[in-house]
């Protein structure tokens, strides 16, 4: 089954060598040569063999019953497309047909009738379209200035970076990506849309990267002041970025000279970028970095379908007949309770709570509780996220006295059913927030898991439907679903967060200094409540992100205690009763 989660961060790994080549506007098509089917075959097994989380699986049986997650085939869409210039479909890869060596044949026929890529010319204007769900619900919680809410990472660059190929790497890079320009217009009365501006693709590259790209020059300085530089103008460029102006990404790269190594700074707007985004970002700038340093010209990224692109086809979905048969299923999960209580009384909790006032309450479970968590999932077909969020659910359930909760999770949001869409190499914010609906009321223990798990295993395209239909569905369809409140707690369960990132070559490694505050103080947090759960290193960390103007400390550890408890007692209810979840 699809993983229901986030499970944002990128995975690490071994990077192809091959960038996605786009042909240079007005040029023919250059890109590798037609692999052999054997070629084909090999890597495939070898890449979906990386993926399989179920010990001894069948190479032969579909890739959905390997424990390959939708974010595995993600990944996978990617490399197939980088190696052997071949679009697919997640839908095509998670089929319930699909097996790796069908898989490797469609791979083979497309590659012998390749043709010149489909994408939009690098640089293209787009728009200006609506925004997207999960946007526009940021745009109307976060009233005030809009400016300082980014998603931002530092890194160590290598000595001896060439200045010009580095200029010219970036540009191709906002050029091949759309939300790197995106722009959002708010006129009075009206819903915002956006934009992406076009941007040169010939001509000196500092003309086209105004306001994107900045150099500054630290050669002067020695080895230990450096940091305090560096650390001083990251902490300034957090306020830098505006989605009304279309600044929606800065890249700030300090030289620390020829022989020692420097930083780049990467900041993006998180109305632009998600954290699967990440990945594609780096992969893209470090390989047009290394072919421009080596005189290449001719390599140009790719992405597919753009974000304005997905945010159209995400609109109009939400009229077609394929959605609006959601509406029922969405109108029975937002009916169930989603509230908690407070603390402290406040006239708008909501308004309350702020990033200012946020704390984090962190438990770390045994390692030895991350294995039983990974055997049960294996063992009831389910993935591990489902148990820890079946366990909120009882903690929740508990506390409330309610037989039934609605939790709202975090999804990747690439559903490439909606419309004609190629997302692997998509950056943008896709991540969406879908409820679910825990229903604890009787049963044994497994068998109310069991109900988690088909309700999960059930929700129609992805969950993306929920948000369209809210946001851009007909009148009465969205009036139902949008006059129910968001529950007062999400779960994102994030997976493993050890080396993240695809690090080589041109950055080296996530630098040692700060990189500022990425939300202003009076930014507003979605939920009252959120967790978020890692199995970093082969530990489950579970982090509950609360605020103090909303609950003390002692209620949130309460609820922590719970959930430990309620994960331990289904851990030993499965192990007890065997996979009895199999045929789910």
């Amino acid at each position: 089954m699809t993983a229901p989660y986030r499970e944002e961060t990128p995975v690490s790994g071994p990077r192809e060598s091959a960038l996605p080549v786009a042909p240079a506007p007005g040029t023919a098509e250059t890109g590798p040569g037609t692999p052999s089917p054997e070629e084909i075959r090999a890597k495939v097994v070898e890449w979906i063999a990386e993926a399989v989380l179920t010990p001894d699986a069948d190479p032969a049986a579909p890739l959905r019953d390997l424990g390959v997650d939708s974010l595995d085939l993600i990944r996978t869409a990617r490399r197939v497309e980088a190696v052997f210039g071949v679009r697919l479909q997640l839908r095509e890869l998670f089929g319930p047909e699909t097996t790796t060596e069908r898989l490797a044949a469609l791979i083979s026929e497309r590659a012998a009738r390749r043709g010149a890529p489909e994408s939009v010319p690098p640089g293209a204007e787009h728009g200006p379209v609506v925004l997207t769900p999960p946007q526009e619900q940021a745009w109307e919680e976060q009233t005030g200035d809009r400016g300082h809410w980014s998603q931002t990472l530092l890194f160590t660059t290598r000595p001896g970076i060439v200045p010009d190929a580095f200029e010219e790497a970036v540009r191709r890079l906002v050029a091949g990506h759309a939300s790197l320009r995106l722009a959002v217009e708010a006129p009075p009365a009206k819903r915002p849309r956006q934009r992406a501006a076009a941007v040169p693709v010939d001509g000196p590259p500092a003309d086209a990267l105004a306001g994107i790209l900045d150099t500054v020059d630290l050669s002067a300085l020695d080895d230990a002041d450096l940091p305090a530089e560096v650390t001083r103008r990251c902490a300034a460029e957090q306020g830098a970025l505006d989605p009304g102006t279309g600044r929606v990404a800065r890249f700030i790269r300090f030289d620390a000279g020829p022989d020692r190594p420097g930083r780049l700074l990467v900041a993006v707007h998180q109305l632009a970028i998600d954290m699967v985004s990440w990945s594609v970002l780096l992969e893209d700038l470090q390989e047009l970095y290394e072919a421009l340093a080596a005189g290449r010209r001719d390599v140009w990224c790719a992405e597919g379908t753009s974000y304005p692109e997905w945010a159209r086809a995400l609109a109009d979905h939400a009229r077609t007949p394929e959605a609006e048969a959601e509406a029922e299923w969405w109108a029975e999960v937002v009916r169930a309770p989603a509230g908690i209580p407070l603390d402290h009384d406040v006239p708008d909790p909501r308004a309350a709570n702020t990033a200012a006032t946020a704390v984090t309450h962190r438990e770390e479970l045994p390692e030895e509780l991350t294995g039983r968590l990974h055997a049960a999932a294996r063992a009831h077909r389910a993935h591990p996220g489902d148990l820890v969020l079946h366990a909120l659910g009882e903690a929740l359930s508990g506390w409330l006295d309610e037989p039934a909760v609605r939790v709202d999770i975090l999804r990747h949001g690439r559903e490439e059913s909606v419309g004609d869409s190629h997302l692997a190499r998509t950056t943008g914010w896709f991540t969406t927030t879908v409820p679910v609906l825990l229903d604890l009321a009787t049963g044994t223990p497994t068998g109310r898991l069991a109900r988690t798990v088909g309700h999960l295993a059930a929700m129609p395209g992805g969950g993306v439907g929920h948000g369209a239909l809210g946001r851009h569905g007909r009148p009465r369809i969205a009036a139902a679903l949008r006059s129910a409140p968001p529950s007062d707690i999400s779960f994102d369960f994030e997976g493993d967060d050890a080396d993240a990132l695809p690090l080589g070559g041109l950055l080296t490694d996530v630098a040692p200094e700060p990189a500022g505050e990425i939300t202003a103080p009076h930014w507003v947090r979605p939920h009252l409540i959120e967790v978020i759960a890692t199995t970093d290193d082969g530990v489950l960390r579970v982090e509950w992100w609360y605020s103090t103007a909303l609950h003390d400390e002692t209620t949130v550890r309460l609820l922590a205690a719970r959930h430990r408890t309620a994960l331990l007692a289904l851990l030993t209810a499965c192990e007890a009763n065997g996979p009895a979840l199999g045929t789910i």
